[in-house]
């Protein structure tokens, strides 16, 4: 993959509704993180089948879809866990909330199913979700952005309020609405969605 070059953006596309001027950009919020890790059991292969049916914070319906759902509550997030072993920890917001987890579950298997041992092998983040709000009294002109960079920007009112911008040479895409919310995912660290 190419290395990325993040490019200005002109910030004089945000309406300022006060009079006095304010240089506040602001500054992205995580509020999801996705991420991927292995688990390795002793037998190779996890019945999600028995797994079901040992811990109570846990969801299986091999006809409706191939992983158990587990849900944790410290951190707070959910796991979808594969007999393969990989597991996928989404709604945590902070990469040591995904590792935490994916331990925590590591555990919870281990303390119910005494007959094999489960170590976690890797935890990967596959995609941060952010959120971020321009400041009070000022607005995104979204027409004027979409002008100024149609090339890297998809707009259609009339299908969604919001414009997609895909920055050049960046992992991120933002969902921009004219009353200043900002959405940005895409990114694999919380680099990515600082730049």
């Amino acid at each position: 993959m190419r290395k990325r070059r993040y490019i200005p953006l002109d910030l004089s596309l945000v309406d300022d509704e006060d009079t006095e001027e304010s240089a506040d950009f602001p500054v992205p919020v995580c509020h999801n993180i996705v991420s991927t890790s292995q688990i390795q059991c002793t037998s190779g292969h996890i019945d999600l089948q028995r797994v079901s049916l040992l811990l109570p914070n846990s969801r299986y319906d091999r006809k409706r879809f191939a992983a158990i759902t587990i849900r944790i509550s410290d951190p707070t997030c959910t796991g979808l866990l594969f007999s393969s072993g990989k597991l996928v920890i989404t709604g945590s917001i902070s990469m040591y909330a995904c590792i935490l987890a994916a331990h925590t579950i590591s555990q919870l298997l281990r303390e119910n199913d005494s007959s094999q041992d489960f170590q976690i092998i890797s935890c990967v983040v596959q995609n941060i979700v952010a959120h971020a709000e321009v400041p009070p009294g000022k607005r995104v002109d979204v027409d004027s952005f979409y002008k100024a960079y149609c090339e890297y920007a998809t707009y259609q009112k009339n299908v969604f309020p919001g414009l997609v911008f895909r920055p050049p040479e960046s992992p991120i895409v933002l969902l921009i609405f004219a009353s200043g919310k900002i959405v940005c995912t895409g990114g694999k660290s919380c680099e990515d969605i600082q730049n």
